[in-house]
């Protein structure tokens, strides 16, 4: 889950996981999830797993 007022900075985060091609949706309009088990995992690889 990833949540910004800015919509500059959640377009940022759209595009970068369009580059890496994880699947990610938007729940509101300032919040946008990455769920399923494949986008997870991929995430995981880039960034960490969330502690």
């Amino acid at each position: 889950m990833f949540v910004n007022e800015s919509t500059d900075i959640m377009g940022l985060c759209q595009w970068g996981l369009d580059l890496l091609g994880i699947a990610w949706r938007m729940n509101r309009r300032n919040s946008l999830s990455v769920a399923r088990r494949d986008a997870v995992a991929a995430l995981d690889r880039h960034v960490g797993p969330k502690s």
